[in-house]
């Protein structure tokens, strides 16, 4: 059964967002009831779900390989994460053969503080409202590399109510971004937010690898997030298990003293949890998340991700 009203999407709106809108529009009281009765299934709209089966809304089987692809980079995730994607799985993607029970996690998701999350910006939900007369939920919003806006990059992404403790793990259950908490009706408001070196870098470089993802298939830093981290390491002389055990031990206080642990669920730098493994990072490089590759980066004095060849 089909949705019998798609909204069209707006400028870095995600395409879940744009499916709870349409589920919303739809009439019923329950989107859990709405979701099961046009899709036959009720799958959660998160935000660590890189393709969902929900998008096929927007990507129906007639849409060529280069609308899927527009669709794709600017509203989903996947430019984000496509540098680091296996090929098969971006093709996939494209050629839609989507299937929502084999499409990768994120790696570590359970670790990252944002991941798991819909984020948005109070400043802009104001502005959307009176441009687009609603609210939505932007992809670059949602990116775990992103502290604050990228449109207004001094006021921090809210991740929880500061009243309840309440978040958004399911669109379904908040449709639309507005000012108040879901739950408990607080006011959210926006709050201002300084970066040190080290977080506007990752912040920066990480939009950078979400807004240059322009060639699904041949990304442009494909070469840095999936074998740079060694190169990297080697030209810093890290051979050995001495070596990495003496450069993790400096990596740990580093990100410490750099409030890196904002990224992170509680206590993740403080056990040392293998997201943030020297040795994993220069093997299993993929098996990692990009935020702790960056910052993995910065540490060992990366400029500009453009630089690693």
């Amino acid at each position: 059964m089909k949705i019998p009203f798609i909204p069209q999407l707006f400028p870095g709106e995600h395409m879940l967002s744009g499916v709870a809108r349409a589920l919303l529009l739809a009439g019923k009281k329950n989107l859990e009831d709405a979701q099961r009765h046009f899709f036959g299934k009720s799958v959660p709209l998160s935000p660590w779900l890189l393709i969902h089966s929900a998008m096929q809304v927007y990507m129906p089987e007639s849409l060529s390989i280069k609308e899927r692809q527009h669709l794709l980079v600017n509203h989903s995730l996947i430019g984000f994460f496509s540098h680091s994607l296996r090929h098969q799985k971006v093709v996939a993607a494209l050629e839609n053969n989507i299937d929502d029970r084999n499409w990768p996690r994120i790696p570590h998701v359970e670790e990252l503080m944002f991941a798991n999350i819909w984020r948005y910006c109070p400043i802009c939900v104001l502005e959307d409202e009176l441009q687009y007369g609603t609210s939505f939920w932007r992809v670059s919003h949602q990116l775990h590399t992103s502290i604050t806006c990228d449109k207004h990059p001094e006021y921090k992404l809210p991740d929880h109510c500061w009243a309840c403790g309440a978040v958004t793990k399911n669109l379904k259950d908040h449709p639309i971004p507005n000012c108040k908490c879901p739950q408990c009706e607080a006011t959210i408001e926006p709050e201002i937010l300084e970066h040190n070196e080290v977080t506007y870098w990752v912040q920066n470089t990480g939009l950078q690898l979400l807004n240059d993802a322009c060639d699904l298939k041949t990304p442009v830093y494909s070469h840095a997030m999936r074998y740079g981290f060694a190169n990297v390491a080697s030209s810093h002389r890290l051979f050995g298990w001495e070596k990495f055990a003496a450069a993790q031990d400096d990596f740990h206080h580093w990100l410490l003293r750099n409030k890196a642990d904002v990224y992170f669920a509680p206590n993740t730098i403080e056990k040392r949890h293998k997201a943030l493994d020297f040795h994993k990072m220069t093997i299993y490089q993929r098996k990692v998340p990009p935020v702790s590759l960056l910052l993995g980066f910065k540490f060992l004095g990366v400029e500009s991700i453009d630089e690693i060849e």
